[in-house]
């Protein structure tokens, strides 16, 4: 069975997510403990490539990155193309911008998370019971300043927010200009766009089931009351291309239907 392991609250565990269920590849999907985790990552991750998540993991190949993985799903499944060639040059632009917006991201939550406890608790392993939640949150603190130290987080991320996240926002509303798509139809360029817009707000439960305090420590106040058009356009996206997903951390996916694997 193909297995994606990632981060669901990840901008780029969900465009490798989206991509596959586009494509209804069939697969399931593990949810990644950082720091608990990261000996296991190692492992499965091939030679001389950073371990991190997403990391999708067939019989005999390992791909890792969400655009190699939305590639590969691309060639392994079905469907419209999300990469067809006229549209390439955009794919390539939106999804260097969107990985600078995410890193972005990624360090505004951390910082977030080591001052939020409902979230600390949250982001515990599922097998942790509810009582013990409350005294473990400086283990979900250190996971948090693991993955700042992994992915060496930008010590000022709203300075960052507003130096580079903000423009490009600017820029994908001044590129759409009220069209549903970037391009001529759907492509993986939408997908790596509504990436950005996670931190902003972040989309529905139905498509991303988040703990409270999870979603809050997501939610940037500024950047929702900034780019409401944005954020309706992701929304309509995922409501016309995404299916909900299963609230278990083990799913199954592709084909006609899903199943908790």
């Amino acid at each position: 069975m193909r297995t994606l392991y990632g981060l669901s609250y990840s901008g780029w565990t969900e465009k490798a997510r989206w991509a596959l269920d586009h494509h209804r590849v069939d697969h399931r999907y593990r949810e990644h403990m950082p720091l608990i985790g990261e000996l296991a990552l190692r492992w499965r991750t091939p030679k001389g490539t950073h371990p991190s998540v997403p990391l999708f993991v067939e019989e005999d190949v390992a791909t890792t990155g969400s655009f190699a993985i939305a590639r590969r799903a691309e060639a392994l499944g079905q469907g419209s193309a999300l990469f067809p060639a006229n549209a390439m040059a955009a794919i390539q632009r939106w999804e260097a911008v969107s990985d600078q917006v995410l890193s972005i991201a990624r360090a505004s939550v951390v910082s977030r998370l080591l001052h939020n406890p409902r979230a600390q608790a949250e982001s515990l392993p599922s097998f942790i019971p509810g009582f013990l939640r409350g005294v473990s949150a400086p283990t979900a603190r250190l996971g948090a300043r693991f993955i700042a130290r992994k992915h060496k987080a930008m010590a000022d991320p709203e300075a960052a927010i507003r130096q580079t996240a903000i423009p490009a926002l600017e820029h994908l509303r001044a590129e759409l200009r009220g069209r549903p798509y970037l391009e001529d139809g759907f492509t993986y360029a939408d997908i790596t766009a509504c990436a950005m817009l996670q931190f902003a707000r972040p989309v529905d439960d139905a498509w991303l089931p988040l703990g409270p305090g999870t979603r809050e420590i997501w939610h940037h106040e500024s950047l929702s009351a900034a780019f409401p058009d944005l954020l309706a356009w992701r929304d309509d996206l995922y409501a016309k291309h995404r299916r909900p997903q299963a609230r278990a951390l083990g799913v199954r996916s592709g084909g006609a239907a899903s199943r908790t694997g």
